[in-house]
């Protein structure tokens, strides 16, 4: 008899794998993935530097880029993938105003599941600072079509930036990193409350040990945890030790495979193997990294 397998289909519910090469997207569609959610949106997720701020038609080209490859992908890979378009506030965007008008109807392609992700941040990309308060009306502007439209909405926590950032001097916090996130999670938080979209409709992403008590017991929010970039110091052992202890419930693995960092391909098989490994049952492995963003992102898709 053969051993069980320890390939469980998995969709990676964000990421930035548009600015990946072809031997890349090789290696992560040989390891059982079924789908992946690219969040667009970002300037430094294709490893552009820009010396002026991003306008409408940079914005555009940010979300088309990767939708035109959701298009083609399966294809060439095997595995599906579809596109979450928004302002995130980690660039400065002129025009902002007019591209949130155009999100209706990017939504209406097939490939387009989600908006987002966005969130408040204090750091913007290439030194082009972004007030707060114009930062929280671009971010209420997309709360409130997530609630009109009804559709699922990616909520950014930002990470203490690392110096070693290759594209401008990042800013330093007066915040301890026990507080960071937190801290810009309550902005959004009320924001969100304010306008009264359903938590059902809403993942918190990027949450680690600083956030993870407060998104699961004083929101009805998913969790979407990070498993496989260099940024963030959230990884393969952690998401196993939140699924031993937590269970399975709202919690959603992802890569957030981002092309200026260093990534580990390979992140989401290595947490389902070490999961296995524990002995948590194979429905609990699959629910965290299928079955919970399956169902949030109205995919359809059969394991």
């Amino acid at each position: 008899l053969m051993s069980a397998s320890a390939v469980i289909p998995y969709i990676d519910s964000h990421c930035h794998t548009h600015g990946f090469p072809y031997d890349a997207w090789e290696t992560v569609g040989a390891t059982g993935i079924a789908a992946a959610v690219i969040s667009a949106g970002n300037p430094h997720v294709h490893r552009e530097i820009h010396e002026e701020v991003p306008d409408l038609a940079d914005v555009r080209r940010y979300w088309d880029e990767p939708i035109r490859l959701a298009a083609k992908a399966e294809a060439m890979h095997f595995f599906k993938v579809y596109v979450g378009v928004g302002i995130s506030m980690m660039t400065k965007v002129d025009e902002w105003e007019a591209a949130l008008e155009l999100i209706p109807t990017y939504l209406e392609s097939p490939y387009v599941v989600a908006i987002g992700e966005t969130g408040i941040d204090p750091v913007q990309y290439f030194n082009m600072g972004w007030d707060l308060e114009d930062q929280k009306r671009a971010f209420e502007a997309q709360v409130r079509l997530a609630k009109e439209l009804d559709v699922p909405f990616i909520l950014h926590t930002p990470t203490p930036k690392k110096a070693r950032d290759f594209m401008h001097k990042l800013a330093e916090s007066g915040l301890p990193a026990k507080d960071y996130k937190r801290h810009y999670l309550d902005i959004d938080m009320k924001i969100i409350d304010r306008v009264g979209l359903d938590h059902k409709r809403l993942v918190i992403d990027h949450v680690d040990e600083t956030i993870l008590d407060y998104c699961l017991k004083e929101t009805k929010a998913n969790l979407g945890i990070g498993v496989g970039q260099t940024l963030r110091h959230t990884n393969p052992i952690w998401f196993a030790d939140v699924v031993e202890e937590h269970g399975p419930d709202r919690l959603m693995i992802n890569s957030d495979h981002v092309a200026y960092v260093g990534n580990d391909m390979m992140a989401i098989p290595k947490a389902i193997r070490e999961m296995l490994r524990r002995g948590i049952k194979r429905a609990d492995i699959a629910k965290a990294v299928f079955g919970n963003a399956n169902a949030f992102y109205g995919l359809g898709l059969v394991p």
